[in-house]
């Protein structure tokens, strides 16, 4: 049995990053027939760290990430701006391009987030979102972050969205989905609460699987199409369309 470690899709192809019994790590990328069945049992995935993945120190199990882990998880840094464990990665990071973005999803959810530069696509993807637009640019970590908690704040958009959320809109009308991005971005724009920018709206939709009347499985069973952000979506030798929760599966073995 394989231990899920992390499944990623921002790069275009869904693939899971597993720790073998042995303590070795691999990666497995998800394309055509697949037929994957995964544990209820959950153990904790360790965390990372500038040198690579570890293990969790307490083996604890029914949790996908125990509170030791959570803390030590070098995540924190570019998630929270929390650089507090690893010093040496503020360093680095100050000298860095950072960019505050609004994301959409569906026709009305409307996420505010920060991301580095050069990662601005792959985060919109690895999110499964359906557009995006940089809405301001920052050297350093120190002062995105405020800006951030200042424009979720006052034009009350999403700090984060549930995959329950984006499940369900998985099917949306995608018109009505611009015209609200194009509001957002323009009100935002004209406010003032950020430097004057020039809006670059980028769709993303044609990275994920066009799927029609969408069903949620716990199981792969089937041809892999391909994820949107953690949604993996594969269709049965009948040519119904399913989709699978994958953020819920990871710390799970398979």
């Amino acid at each position: 049995m394989r231990h899920l470690i992390r499944f990623y899709s921002g790069e275009g192809k869904p693939t899971l990053f597993f720790r073998e019994a042995t303590g070795e790590f691999g990666t497995l990328v998800l394309s055509g027939a697949q037929d994957i069945n995964f544990s209820e049992r959950l153990a904790c995935i360790g965390y990372k760290a500038p040198d690579g993945y570890h293990e969790c120190r307490n083996g604890a199990i029914h949790t996908r990430q125990c509170p030791t882990c959570s803390a030590l998880d070098m995540s924190r840094a570019y998630t929270k701006g929390d650089f507090s464990g690893y010093p040496q990665l503020h360093e680095t990071a100050r000298k860095e391009e950072y960019a505050l973005y609004l994301a959409g999803f569906g026709e009305k959810i409307i996420k505010c987030g920060v991301t580095r530069k050069e990662r601005f696509e792959s985060r919109m993807r690895e999110q499964g979102a359906d557009f995006g637009c940089v809405i301001a640019q920052f050297t350093g970590p120190d002062a995105i972050y405020h800006a951030e908690a200042s424009v979720q704040s006052r034009f009350l958009f999403s700090n984060s969205v549930r995959l329950s959320q984006k499940l369900r809109l998985l099917e949306f009308d995608k018109g009505v989905a611009r015209e609200n991005f194009i509001e957002n971005v323009e009100l935002v724009k004209n406010s003032g609460a950020v430097p004057d920018f020039t809006p670059d709206i980028r769709d993303f939709s044609e990275f994920y699987p066009r799927v029609r009347h969408i069903e949620e499985t716990h199981t792969i069973i089937g041809e892999v199409l391909g994820a949107k952000g953690e949604i993996l979506l594969f269709k049965s030798g009948l040519g119904r369309h399913f989709a699978v929760n994958m953020r819920k599966k990871v710390g799970t073995f398979f």
